[in-house]
């Protein structure tokens, strides 16, 4: 009969080892908590300066397409001078060919008619080159947003799941009945610093 108060002792002793033990693992859990805490925080800022990236590539994207419309329809619009040019130029040819009499006073219009072309096809060139950067800087523009957006997914992803098992932390039982070792743990620590 001696034996049964020692074994019980022996008994509460090992409870109360794996008591301490489980505060123990529940302050580090609260510790892991804590810094999962400062760790979303600064995750949501990133979001939010993602979004805002985001949103400003978009406008410039915007940006960009209208300035490669409007460069389109001056594009346009020199094609069609040139064309207008070169009937003008073909008619002058064929009256300085029926004309001897205007044959001078013709050829210094071809001339001007050329080098009005000439300047018409260098124009057409620069906007051919300018609509072709645009077109580069508009692709890569969207290939910044896709990143953007899949980072932010990636990092909302993350959040969630932070979120997830922090919840399920909370929803423990043993969360719930260690929460007055926490709130003295919480106590004492306020004490030191």
């Amino acid at each position: 009969m001696k034996s049964a108060p020692s074994e019980t002792a022996e008994t509460l002793h090992r409870v109360r080892q794996q008591l301490i033990l489980a505060q123990v693992r529940i302050m580090e859990l609260e510790d892991v908590r804590d810094g999962l805490t400062g760790t979303s925080e600064n995750t949501d800022r990133l979001l939010a300066a993602a979004q805002r990236l985001a949103d400003q590539k978009l406008d410039e994207a915007g940006h960009l397409a209208k300035v490669s419309a409007e460069l389109q329809s001056q594009f346009e619009y020199l094609r069609h001078m040139q064309h207008v040019t070169n009937e003008a130029l073909t008619l002058t040819r064929s009256q300085l060919e029926t004309s001897d009499l205007n044959r001078t006073r013709l050829q210094q219009n071809a001339v001007a008619l050329s080098e009005q072309i000439t300047g018409l096809s260098e124009q057409i060139a620069k906007l051919d080159e300018q609509s072709a950067r645009l077109n580069e800087q508009i692709s890569r523009l969207t290939l910044e947003l896709t990143e953007s957006k899949t980072t932010a997914t990636i990092r909302l992803e993350r959040i969630n799941q932070l979120d997830a098992e922090i919840r399920a932390i909370k929803a423990t039982r043993s969360w719930r009945w260690t929460a007055w070792l926490r709130s003295i743990g919480r106590i004492l620590g306020g004490r030191k610093s």
